[in-house]
């Protein structure tokens, strides 16, 4: 009779390393919003993968990074903070970062007080060479005791399946923890919220897509194959909201009909969408605000 294992494992590192992309593929589901900005992941995404003899929760956490404003502190906190209630840490890489930067220093430092198995990612491998990719793992390696290094493209599903296979074996034994149905623990109208952002991101420059925020309002089943779904885009600028709606709405338009595609593929039901946009100049500040998306309790 096989043993069950199951467990908790957070994904760690720098901004745009690709944690999200690597959660997304582990799960064969997208539950993470990607975008090329660093910092794009705000909460700790705990995403839920049911394997024949294991259950892993993968916490996917916000860019370890520098911090300034108060959101970014609590971002960094939520990686931080992960680090006390898992089994296994995925410290990810990518060959040409830098040991001897401050944020990657300070990201050891706190690995070297851990009670958990480290493993050593290096990722994007399917941009440089082996060679390139050999002498990350020289370069890193040392940094800490890592119980595995795994070369991986998160992107390109290239030794995805060998990290999980890792990830099982060393594993704790354990009983299941959610219905193997479930693929996440975010609520709805926050993982509704994180994909309408997604297309935020996605097609805003600058710094607007770091100064907004969404709510999801409302969320109802009409039907057995039909959601209606309202939710308001949150500016803290006059200036950005004509941005976020414009010329004629068009921007708006583009944003809520690519989150409604995901979203449609997501729930497996036809959805419609409404989005509005507001400005609330003191957002970051709200507590209620910080809340609703997962920032505070």
């Amino acid at each position: 009779m096989s043993t069950f294992k199951s467990g908790f494992v957070s994904i760690m590192g720098r901004p745009n390393v690709g944690k999200s992309t690597l959660l997304n593929a582990m799960l064969g589901e997208k539950i993470a919003i990607v975008s090329n900005k660093p910092q794009t992941t705000r909460i700790n995404v705990q995403g839920i993968l049911n394997r024949p003899d294991s259950q892993i929760v993968f916490i996917d956490t916000p860019g370890y990074h520098s911090a300034r404003d108060s959101i970014n502190k609590m971002m960094v906190q939520q990686a931080v903070d992960s680090v006390e209630m898992v089994d296994i840490i995925l410290l990810m890489v990518q060959p040409d970062e830098k040991k001897d930067g401050r944020e990657f220093k300070n990201l050891v430092e706190i690995l070297k007080g851990v009670n958990c198995k480290v493993f050593l990612l290096i990722n994007k491998v399917d941009n440089y060479s082996k060679e390139d990719t050999f002498k990350a793992a020289e370069k890193f390696f040392p940094e800490l005791d890592f119980a595995e290094v795994v070369p991986l493209s998160a992107l390109r599903d290239k030794n995805v399946d060998t990290l999980v296979e890792l990830i099982e074996k060393h594993l704790p034994e354990g009983e299941q923890m959610f219905d193997r149905e479930e693929i996440t623990t975010l609520p709805e109208k926050l993982l509704i919220s994180e994909y309408i952002r997604e297309q935020v991101f996605e097609r805003l420059r600058e710094e607007i897509p770091y100064n907004v925020m969404v709510e999801t309002e409302k969320v109802e089943d009409v039907s057995e194959d039909r959601m209606e779904i309202s939710a308001s885009i949150i500016v803290n600028r006059e200036s950005h909201k004509g941005m976020v709606i414009g010329k004629q709405g068009s921007m708006l338009k583009e944003i809520g009909t690519s989150a409604r595609k995901n979203l449609e593929h997501f729930f497996g039901v036809k959805i419609h969408l409404q989005l509005w946009v507001k400005v609330r100049g003191d957002w970051q500040s709200n507590s209620e605000y910080l809340r609703i998306q997962g920032l505070s309790e």
